[in-house]
């Protein structure tokens, strides 16, 4: 069984700098602190949940809600937040609204009822129930990918960032007739980006009429759809920015049905970079999400107000990076086949 005193001798450290970094109660350096969680990785070390609460009179388990865990974006979260939880010596408990039949407050109140530290919830929270169920906890909460208010610290993507960026890039690739395939009007992540890109291409002189831009449903068909509907309005439109893969996926199946050409005639670029992305017959440039990173941060930062501290900034935002291909580059050459 490996014990406390391993994992300082692996780190370097005192098993005490070993035990402050793990329950926050002293300072300790974020080299050492990461020193220390990559020992306890490498050997494997457990600290036992029953002997911490005990000592803190903490349950050592904290609550991770989501509407479907099983989702890409939320099983992507999860590794990053396991890490931390884990290296605090603490266990999760999930509540996903499909396994509540879509009931939220159900699911929440499932929580609710639990003996738990804090709670992360990765919700696109907008009903006003919900809202008053989350300041109904009496434990630290923190969001992932929707900012409510100030009373709770929150975890979200750049995505205006994220439609200046794609703008910016396809400029660069010489767009001056730029269209873009939204999500749904109600889902404030693909709105962001798109008034992102508006916005972006607008400061480079070049104006994106609301007739180039389609409102899609996140769906591998509502790009195709939307490539349909744009191009009957404005033939002449050389870009695509669309607010998932699946719709860019789409987009790009349908301008070749069309007989336009994949980017010489009409380029186009997507996000998230799905698994498929790579190796779409026309490789589609992207915006990777870093999601991974975005649930160690929501972790930490729920644990610094468990711990009694303040997190600063209370709003975190964080921003992935370009993977161009084909999509909109013929001459680039990827490694994973772009």
């Amino acid at each position: 069984m490996v014990r406390i005193t391993d994992v300082a001798r692996k780190a370097g450290v005192s098993p005490s700098t070993v035990s402050h970094a793990l329950n926050g109660k002293r300072p300790i350096s974020r080299e050492t602190k990461e020193r220390v969680h990559r020992a306890i990785e490498e050997l494997g070390y457990s600290p036992n949940p029953n002997a911490q609460a005990l000592k803190t009179r903490h349950s050592g388990t904290i609550g991770f809600f989501a509407s479907n865990i099983t989702e890409l974006f939320v099983s992507r979260i999860i590794p990053g937040v396991e890490r931390v939880t884990t290296a605090h010596g603490c266990v999760m408990v999930f509540a996903s609204g499909v396994e509540f039949e879509l009931d939220v407050p159900a699911a929440l109140d499932f929580l609710r009822r639990r003996h738990l530290d804090g709670v992360i919830v990765s919700y696109a929270i907008s009903e006003r129930k919900v809202l008053q169920m989350l300041n109904d906890f009496a434990v630290p909460i923190v969001t992932i990918n929707r900012r409510v208010g100030q009373q709770f610290c929150s975890v979200m993507p750049d995505d205006d960032r994220g439609g200046r960026n794609a703008a910016t890039h396809l400029y660069e690739r010489g767009v001056r007739v730029p269209a873009a395939i939204t999500g749904p009007r109600q889902r404030f992540s693909s709105q962001r980006r798109i008034d992102g890109f508006k916005r972006q291409f607008r400061e480079l002189g070049v104006e994106v009429p609301d007739s180039r831009i389609y409102e899609g449903d996140f769906a591998y068909g509502s790009g195709a759809a939307g490539v349909t509907t744009l191009l009957a309005e404005q033939p002449s439109i050389d870009g695509i920015f669309c607010a998932n893969d699946f719709m860019a996926a789409g987009a790009i199946n349908q301008l070749e049905r069309s007989g336009r050409r994949v980017p010489g005639d009409v380029k186009v670029l997507g996000y998230d970079d799905r698994d498929f992305a790579s190796f779409w017959p026309t490789p589609i440039s992207t915006f990777t999400q870093p999601l991974e990173e975005m649930g160690r941060l929501s972790a930490e930062m729920l644990f610094d107000l468990i711990e009694g501290r303040a997190p600063s900034p209370r709003h975190r935002k964080v921003m992935g990076s370009l993977i161009e291909r084909k999509s909109t580059n013929d001459q680039t050459r990827t490694s994973d086949g772009g």
